[in-house]
Parts: C-alpha cells; sequence; structure tokens
C-alpha cells in the first residue's frame, strides 16, 4: 500500500511540473519529490531540470576550500555552491551554470551545497573569483539569474 500511494505521490508531482510556467523551478522540485519519496537516483533526478530554463535567487561568496562534491578547489576557481533545494542528493554535482548580473554573466561548476540556512531555492554561493566577475566583494549580496548550460 505504501508504494501506491509513493506512486500516486510520483504522478502528482509530475503533473505540477508540468502545468506550471516554464520560468519557475518545479522542475527542480519534482526532483526532490522523487528523491524524498525513494524512487529516484542521480541520473533520474538530474534529468528533471529543464534545458532554457532561468532561476534567480540571492547570491553570495564564499571561501571554503572542500565541498558536498569531492572536488578540491580555491577562492579562485570559478564554482559555485547550489542551494540544498535544488541540489538534491548532490546530482548537480560537476554541472556547469551561467550566473547573470546586471548585464553580466560567468560560467561556474557546481562543485559544493549550501545549506539552507544561507541558501533558499535559487540562491547561489559562489567563489569569490566569480562573485567578483559580477559585483565587488563588498557588496556582499547580490540578486541573480541563473541557468543551466
Amino acid at each position: 500500500m505504501a508504494f501506491i500511494f509513493k506512486i500516486a505521490l510520483l504522478a502528482i508531482a509530475a503533473l505540477a511540473a508540468i502545468a506550471a510556467p516554464i520560468e519557475t523551478s518545479p522542475r527542480h522540485t519534482t526532483a526532490a519529490a522523487i528523491s524524498f519519496l525513494g524512487l529516484g537516483n542521480s541520473t533520474v533526478s538530474a534529468s528533471f531540470h529543464a534545458a532554457g530554463s532561468t532561476y534567480s535567487g540571492r547570491g553570495t561568496w564564499f571561501t571554503d576550500k572542500s565541498g558536498s562534491c569531492d572536488m578540491s578547489f580555491d577562492t579562485n576557481d570559478m564554482i559555485v555552491a547550489m542551494n540544498e533545494a535544488q541540489m538534491g542528493r548532490n546530482t548537480k554535482c560537476g554541472m556547469k551554470i551561467r550566473v547573470n548580473y546586471q548585464g553580466r554573466s560567468v560560467t561556474v561548476k557546481v562543485v559544493d551545497t549550501c545549506p539552507s540556512q544561507y541558501c533558499s531555492s535559487g540562491a547561489l554561493d559562489l567563489s569569490q573569483a566569480a562573485f567578483k566577475q559580477l559585483a565587488p566583494l563588498d557588496k556582499g549580496e547580490i540578486y541573480v539569474n541563473w541557468e543551466f548550460v
């Protein structure tokens, strides 16, 4: 009976993703719902981001040198920590995204997860090098749009 309930929830989540406007992020929510239900794997979850979809949120910068994707990096690398809600179970590790702010853009690689207490859905935590391509570090926080590339 629990399996049937999970399938029903999955079907409802899939219908909600199809019916939602393209500029929102329901496809990511659907991937998270699949992971939550224990029915997805990284291949299935990663395939739910919609090509050409644009997301938005708060952009900040960080100074860590290791993260959830088990990749080494430093503050000079063009990298990003993706918000936990859209990262899923590290399913976006290694993916590239283009981040835009006031006519400037930078392409970065996902190497870490930004915990939900710091990054809500849509938010990104950029390396210092990536943030500097968009705004001065002393700005601290910017509102960005981004997409998978």
